[in-house]
């Protein structure tokens, strides 16, 4: 009856988890669906939107989010940003909402039903450049290479640390055990040929 060969069964078992980290880590990274951010701006009503320079200003300017779609399965969170302006008429900061017939703008406070309805309106109609779409799709395109990249690498650490803690265990039972290092079983002592 053959004895169980307790270091190959390990051997194997650790070839089994390094294929299962660097499958599992490549499989994350392939998934990891990139995140984009652009941020846009605009003054009135007659205004287009634009890249944004500045940061949109929480409690003055209006604020609309929506996701905009720069490919298939690929797609692009936006941050609409209303700025707001000086009315003469009162001295205040007001988010323009609305241009009449005779060219008067009319402006109210960011969070007001006006500007509010407004807002939502230039967000639902709201549509890329596409200079803008070619732009946000390469850094979608460039972030996913890196996810890639990144898990490629971390598979590759994985099974070089798994490696070595297979090697130091090995070695560590070896030591205790009595076996060379590269055997699975200590050797046998001679037989003394005396009887």
């Amino acid at each position: 009856m053959s004895r169980i060969n307790v270091f190959e069964g390990s051997r194997r078992i650790a070839l089994l988890l390094k294929i299962i980290w660097a499958f599992g880590a490549v499989i994350v990274a392939y998934t990891n669906t990139p995140y984009i951010s652009k941020h846009f701006t605009t003054p009135s009503p007659s205004s287009n939107f634009r890249i944004a320079q500045d940061e949109c200003d929480i409690g003055t300017d209006a604020i609309e989010f929506t996701s905009k779609e720069i490919g298939p399965g690929r797609s692009v969170s936006t941050q609409l940003c209303f700025k707001s302006q000086l009315f003469s008429s009162n001295q205040r900061q007001l988010v323009p909402y609305k241009i009449d017939s005779n060219g008067t703008m009319w402006g109210n406070s960011p969070y007001s039903t006006e500007v509010t309805a407004y807002t939502r309106m230039r967000a639902e109609n709201f549509v890329l450049s596409d200079t803008d779409r070619q732009s946000a799709l390469a850094e979608w395109n460039s972030q996913w290479w890196r996810n890639v990249r990144n898990g490629v690498f971390i598979a590759i650490g994985g099974w070089i640390a798994l490696s070595i803690l297979q090697a130091l265990v090995g070695w560590i039972v070896r030591g205790f055990a009595g076996i060379p290092w590269g055997k699975d079983r200590r050797p046998e002592l001679p037989t003394s040929g005396l009887s």
